[in-house]
This record gives C-alpha cells, structure tokens and sequence, in this order.
C-alpha cells in the first residue's frame, strides 16, 4: 500500500473517532487519525458531565455496549454528583437522583486516542482535511503545505460543521433551530453543593436552551448555556446572557460574589437529531458529525462511544467480508436510535413551549420530579405525550 494510502481515514480525533479507530487497527487495518488541532482534548467543548456506567444501563437500555464504555480509571474523575435540580423559568426547583461524573474531559480523550495509537492507528494533527472525493481521496492541509491522500473507506467524526457529511450530501435542514451555539466557564469560588448539577431554564437566561453549573469539585464549577439563534434575541452576543445569568439570576448571582472565571471556551451542538444518511458505500459518520446528540439535554459523549464502536465494527466487517455499511446505521438504531429520537421529539415538544416563560413554569410543574426526571433520561412518558399534543392543538387555534 502507497505511503498516503490508508485502509481507513478518520476525520476527527474526538472521542467518536478515536473509539472507532481502536476498532480498526486493532484488526490490523492501516489506520490513521486526522484532527485540526494541536493537541487531544484542547480546548474542552463541553460540561464534562457522563453518567455513570449504572445509569447508561438505564439511559441506553437497548446497548448493552454503553455501560462498558463509560467505565472510566479514578484518575479521570474530578467529582461525583447524585442528585440533578431543574430551575424553572419563574425560579421554581424541582430535585431527583441522577448519578454521574464529572471528567477530566482532556486527558478523557487523550487517554482514548492513546488506546487507538495504542491499537496500531497512526494520529496526525494540526491537519485538516478540505476536499473529499466520493472515491475517498482526500486533500489535507498541514503547516501551510497540501498532500493528497486516499482510504477505501472514511470515517467522519469532524463535529457538527462535517466536511464528510457534507461531501455525503447531508445539510441542516434549519440552523437556527438545529444548531445550539454554547458557551462554558470555568468558575473558581462559587457556592455550590458538590453533589448537584443544576440546569435553568428561561428565554431570559437561555432561550431555546438552558444554562448549567457543573460542580468539579473544590468549589470549582463549570457555568455555561447553550441556547438557538431561532428563540433568541438578534445580535445579542452570548456572552452577553452567560454575563447575565452568573451576575443577576436571583439563584445564582448570591454564590457567585467571589467567583473568578480561569478559563471561556464556545461551541456549536447539534440538536437537529440524526443526520439523514450516516454510511454511503464507502463513508461513515460518527459523533456530532452524525447528529449524535440527545437534543433535549444536549447530551453527547456516551452516543460518541456507542456510535464510534459500531462503526468500528461494521468497517472492519465491510472491508474483511464485504458487507455493506449500511450496518452501520442499521446496528446503531437498534442500540440507540429510540432515545436519539425521542429526545428529538421532547426537544420539539419545548419549542412550543419555550417562547413563553409563564407556559414552561407551568408545564413543568405540572411535570414534576415524576415525569422530568423521565424527560431528562429522554424517554416521553404516555401522558406528557398525551398532554403535549393537547397543548399543540390548543396554542394552534390560538394563533
């Protein structure tokens, strides 16, 4: 095989892409890597925040894969939360156990891009890939300079603006709705408990979104939102609401008065669900790339691991056995298409809701811990379906 010809090209160092790599070398396929950064996991693009491996048993019921992914060494684990608290719009709390971790999120990922170099996979960063051909020949720019290589087949795993996927033919349908720009601090000296991950709620704190405190532990917390261009303010930055939210929120503000923020990083989330096609006959995408994102929470790291495994598997029997890739997306729908899909539907069921402050206090009061705790686990219980139709109907005639 020529030096620029690769069994498998990976877009993407994330962990989706370096799940799926370790796959693929480890069954002896010349494997490389291809990210635009400098280095593994910087900056951080997210809350840090991954259930445990006894919730993913509940959260990805159909997968059996999940819980084992997501055991992770101490090392990695900067705090241990059990319980989570939704604010409402009007400053109601409502509190139910969720246990989970708080991660090292940059030594996460390089830890999983150690275990594909690990494997046999090659990784080559500050390169970024600017051309794909449908025959897989891709151009990769690095310090300054162009090289053409090729892969029988290619692994998209570049984030929610994939070059790959579009090269497949697949755009967002509506990007002001779909895409959720986000934006996370790091926070030293703020009062908060160390068990409980909070989330708030508003059009004035996050519209078409929520904001959220992460506690890492020694009084250090993650403090970001993610919100949508379609139920914001025009031309108000976003800093602009998180300023707001950490300075003036009436359960914020109070345990934010020494607070010093170390460290600011933005992203853009996925929230449209599942991209229209994930495989062609030589492609594949995985992550955000896919839109594998639980697009009520916008939960993405567990669905990375999932996917990234799946595709793995299913390239390594597409180029041993011939079989088609379209197992890919069939192995994936089954282990966790239910839950990227419904919490599709809870996402569009809060958009009806969401421009009004007054009608999402109420909605979720009438929820409750019961159902919320449901809701956030993307599962829609019978009668919040029931009641969401009911309620579409009648802000219909409304209008």
């Amino acid at each position: 095989m020529a030096e620029n010809s690769y069994d498998v090209i990976v877009v993407g160092a994330g962990p989706a892409g370096c799940t799926a790599a370790r796959v693929v070398a480890a069954a002896g396929f010349k494997t490389l890597v291809v990210d635009r950064r400098r280095e593994i996991g910087v900056p951080i693009h997210c809350g840090e925040f991954l259930p445990t491996s006894r919730e993913m048993q509940d959260l990805l019921r159909d997968s059996s894969r999940a819980s084992r992914l997501v055991r992770i060494p101490n090392r990695l684990i900067t705090n241990r939360t059990s319980r989570l608290m939704l604010a409402s719009p009007l400053n109601n709390e409502f509190y139910f156990k969720l246990d989970a971790h708080v991660i090292d999120r940059t030594n996460f990922d390089q830890r999983i891009a150690n275990q594909a170099e690990d494997a046999g996979a090659k990784i080559m960063l500050d390169s970024t890939v600017i051309e794909r051909s449908k025959s897989n020949r891709l151009i990769v720019r690095q310090a300054g300079k162009k090289a053409e290589m090729n892969a029988r087949v290619v692994i998209g795993a570049d984030g929610p603006s994939s070059l790959i996927s579009k090269s497949m033919g697949n755009h967002y349908h509506n990007p002001g709705r779909d895409l959720c720009p986000s934006l996370n601090y790091v926070v030293t000296e703020i009062e908060c408990d160390s068990k409980t991950t909070e989330m708030y709620f508003g059009k004035q704190v996050a519209p078409g979104g929520y904001a959220w405190i992460i506690p890492k532990g020694d009084d250090t917390a993650n403090i970001g939102f993610g919100m949508r261009r379609l139920f914001g303010v025009p031309d108000v930055p976003l800093k602009e609401y998180l300023r707001r939210f950490i300075q003036f929120h009436p359960l914020v503000s109070p345990r934010t008065k020494k607070s010093n923020i170390v460290s600011r990083v933005g992203a853009i989330i996925p929230v449209g669900g599942p991209v229209d096609r994930t495989f062609s006959e030589n492609a594949v995408l995985v992550g955000d790339a896919a839109g594998h994102v639980m697009a009520s929470n916008g939960g993405g790291i567990p669905t990375a691991l999932v996917g990234g495994e799946i595709a793995g598997e299913a390239v390594v029997s597409h180029l041993k056995d011939g079989v088609s890739l379209a197992v890919y997306e069939e192995t994936w729908r089954e282990e966790i298409g239910k839950e990227l899909y419904a919490a599709l539907r809870i996402l569009r069921i809060a958009d009806q809701v969401m421009p009004s402050d007054i009608i999402t206090d109420q909605c979720m009061r009438l929820a409750g811990p019961r159902y919320l705790k449901h809701l956030i686990r993307c599962r829609l219980p019978v009668p919040v379906d029931f009641a969401s139709k009911t309620l579409v109907k009648v802000l219909s005639y409304m209008e």
